[in-house]
């Protein structure tokens, strides 16, 4: 099922890249096929597709279809040679990754122009960081204490 899904997304991720760029498809067929097997040209099939995201201009739909198609793509092939029993795709995965997505395109397409949000931004991020590394501190100290017996 991980390589059906590696080769499903890498032939999304090939049939992206070539309508946004039909010159750059024949570089991302190589790159994913040589994907299939070895890590390093996954990646630069992926940066192929961020970069011709960069150069074709293409709309916030576009670029978060394939930033979905890359992320898949990416969890499928890196897995390939894994283990029997680790599974990339998993429901919080899929799910973290829709809902940025989403969030990124609800973003690109408001149409709010707030002069602070450049600054808030960081912070924002720095408190969500700091809250979830929080709640995994506490966990783990709950954790802790439940399996010391004496």
């Amino acid at each position: 099922m991980i390589r059906f899904l590696a080769i499903l997304s890498g032939v999304l991720l090939v049939t992206s890249v070539t309508l946004m760029t039909p010159w750059a498809g024949i570089p991302a067929v190589i790159l994913v096929i040589a994907g299939w097997w070895l890590r390093l040209p996954a990646v630069a099939a992926v940066l192929l597709a961020i970069g011709v995201l960069a150069a074709a201009d293409t709309g916030v739909l576009a670029a978060a279809a394939t930033g979905l198609v890359a992320t898949a793509y990416l969890l499928n092939t890196a897995t390939v040679s894994a283990p029997v029993g680790v599974v990339p795709t998993t429901v919080p995965s899929v799910t973290g990754a829709v809902a940025f997505a989403a969030a990124a395109v609800g973003a690109a397409l408001l149409p709010l122009r707030l002069a602070w949000a450049p600054i808030a931004a960081p912070i924002l991020v720095i408190l969500l960081y700091a809250l979830v590394i929080q709640g995994v501190a506490i966990k783990r100290r709950s954790g802790e204490a439940e399996g010391d017996v004496g």
